[in-house]
Order: C-alpha cells, then sequence, then structure tokens
C-alpha cells in the first residue's frame, strides 16, 4: 500500500461556479463527512457478531433480534 512519501505531490484546485439557489451564491461542503460514520458502524457491528446490520438506527432491540436469529 502506497504512503504518502510514495505518491507524487498533489495540487488542489477549486473552481468558482456561483450557485443561485445559496446564500451569496455558496453551494454547501461540508455534507459529506457526515454519511461516514453509519457505515462503518454497521461493518464493525457485523464484523464483532458475524452478521449483517442493513438498517439505522440500529437499536439495541434490534441488536439482540439479529444476534438471536
Amino acid at each position: 500500500i502506497p504512503t504518502s512519501m510514495d505518491v507524487p505531490s498533489i495540487r488542489v484546485y477549486f473552481e468558482e461556479n456561483p450557485y443561485s439557489y445559496g446564500p451569496a451564491g455558496a453551494k454547501g461542503i461540508g455534507e459529506l463527512p457526515v454519511d461516514g460514520p453509519a457505515p462503518a458502524i454497521l461493518n464493525a457491528v457485523a464484523d464483532a457478531i458475524g452478521r449483517r446490520v442493513d438498517h439505522i438506527p440500529l437499536v439495541p432491540e434490534d441488536l439482540v433480534e439479529i444476534v438471536d436469529a
């Protein structure tokens, strides 16, 4: 697996395109990080119990039902 020392330098550019529906012509940029934790947590639970978890929210009662199935 390459590390940061093994890959070339990366230049990042932001292209500005005003968005007529957002405040001051802006678009949201910070929403995507909220999508990552739920799948990661469900995968960790599935790894721990040996069964796939396919819905959220995962409440304790659902977890007991999955383990007992």
